[in-house]
């Protein structure tokens, strides 16, 4: 893979001012801190598979990451998240305005290098085609945390809820990373926004199970988006699978403005008995057995499935 890290570096050293420190603080410029960049790197696979210029590729998949740094800045602040990537994030480091100011700076500039395109191509229909499909996924991102915020509040929500969340959030920006170069050879795989929905719910379920398993507790993106109320879908299907007295339990919990963090085993211990968590198993096996009947269809090796599989989980 290339070194995303460093050509990240090269773009926020551009300009000599104090918001660029800041971005590359988030980053983990400059510090230990180890950022993956699995946006970067999936385009970097597709576009590889359908032989797309280096340059090219390079310029998506730093707009891409760039973008999802912006989602991420933002959702620390709203969510109350103290770390990021094992280090302090940058709202709790230098207070919530600087982190909102940097989140904007963020997506300012993914739009901007995504022009720069034109830099190596002179096929200027189609780079705006990609601008275009880029400033789509954005609003598609910014509606789906509006309406996450929105379910917060609601004692019960639906599973197709939970997957709309997850696919507009999620499969939004992972399909940049596969449509944005197809974009570029004029073509149009029809299927690829339906591989990264599949994909990206695989991997939120997986993780979900991983974190109602384990009584881990430190401060994480995935815990700052549970204690905030953002419902996972085991307690979703607990809430409407449960008997009145489990879903009275739940509902009580889940009726205070935030989740106290002692409810957290509650919560875990009331799904697995119910059986939901089996059934999220289910549902998540579905999913990649989906996903993978896709890449079989892309023409991906086993090896190369393996990669995605793996560079997922740091999305």
């Amino acid at each position: 893979m290339l070194n995303y890290k460093k050509l990240i570096e090269e773009i926020l050293g551009r300009n000599d001012l104090g918001i660029y420190d800041l971005m590359k603080y988030h980053f983990g410029i400059n510090s230990q801190v180890d950022k993956k960049f699995p946006y970067s790197e999936l385009t970097e696979i597709f576009s590889r598979k359908i032989q797309i210029n280096e340059n090219l590729l390079v310029k998506i998949a730093l707009s891409i990451e760039l973008l999802n740094s912006s989602f991420e800045v933002h959702e620390d602040v709203r969510n109350g998240n103290t770390e990021r990537y094992k280090s302090e994030s940058l709202w709790w480091k230098y207070g919530p305005a600087q982190a909102i100011n940097v989140g904007d700076g963020f997506q300012a500039i993914s739009r901007s290098v995504l022009l720069e395109l034109s830099e190596y191509s002179q096929d200027y229909e189609n780079i705006l085609r990609t601008v275009a499909y880029l400033d789509k996924s954005i609003i598609e991102v910014c509606e789906s945390e509006n309406y996450e915020l929105r379910l917060q509040e609601l004692p019960q929500s639906e599973i197709e809820d939970h997957n709309k969340i997850i696919t507009n959030k999620y499969g939004s920006l992972v399909s940049n990373c596969f449509i944005l170069p197809t974009m570029l050879k004029s073509s149009n795989e029809q299927n690829l926004r339906e591989f990264a929905d599949n994909l990206v719910l695989f991997e939120k379920l997986r993780r979900e199970i991983d974190f109602f398993k384990s009584d881990d507790q430190n401060d994480s993106p995935q815990l700052g988006s549970f204690l905030s109320k953002s419902k996972p879908l085991s307690v979703i299907i607990a809430m409407k699978d449960g008997d009145s007295s489990l879903r009275r339990k739940l509902g009580e919990i889940y009726i205070q403005r935030v989740i106290d963090p002692q409810n957290i085993k509650i919560i875990k211990d009331l799904c697995i008995s119910e059986g939901s968590l089996e059934k999220v198993k289910t549902i998540s096996k579905d999913h990649k057995d989906l996903s993978i009947e896709i890449m079989n269809k892309l023409s991906f090796e086993k090896s190369e499935q393996d990669t995605i599989f793996s560079v997922l989980e740091n999305i």
